[in-house]
């Protein structure tokens, strides 16, 4: 009677192992993930060139690390009409051709008489090898809202 028992289970191996074999050299290959798009432009550097939104025209400039998709570092601005410069952080994420970023200035980054302001705006550019082109909005803790914002930054 044991060896009956063996004798099935063998079998029933046997064809487990046929039938993954068939299954598994049907035609059809396993897939890897896919990769996210990225873009081949690299963003480490200097970004610099114009910015507008609701509080007024500016110029800013970006300082940038990129490691994979994340993107950090340093951002300046200067407003046009009044000359008062913020300085804060740039982050961000790159997508295919475009980067979803995020700028904050703490208090104590804009100059005097705004030293007691923070602001944050967040947005989308798309990349290319010599720009970025895009949109943001945010707010500002002594002037509220800021919308409408564009900004186009060229690599230097």
């Amino acid at each position: 009677m044991r060896r009956v028992r063996t004798s099935k289970l063998k079998t029933v191996v046997i064809f487990a192992l046929l039938a993954c074999t068939l299954a598994c050299s049907s035609g059809s290959s396993p897939t890897e993930p896919s990769a996210p798009p990225s873009t081949s432009t690299s963003l480490t550097g200097t970004w610099s060139g114009s910015a507008t939104d609701s509080s007024g025209p500016g110029q800013m400039t970006w300082q940038l690390t990129q490691s994979g998709t994340s993107v950090s570092g340093t951002m300046t601005m200067t407003d046009t009409s009044t000359k008062v410069t913020g300085r804060g952080t740039v982050s961000g994420t790159v997508s295919g051709s475009s980067l979803q970023f995020s700028v904050s200035v703490l208090v104590g980054g804009f100059d005097s008489p705004y030293n007691a302001c923070s602001a944050s705006v967040a947005g989308t550019v798309t990349i290319s090898s010599a720009s970025l082109n895009g949109t943001y909005e945010g707010s500002s803790s002594c002037n509220g809202a800021i919308t409408s914002g564009q900004l186009t930054l060229n690599k230097q």
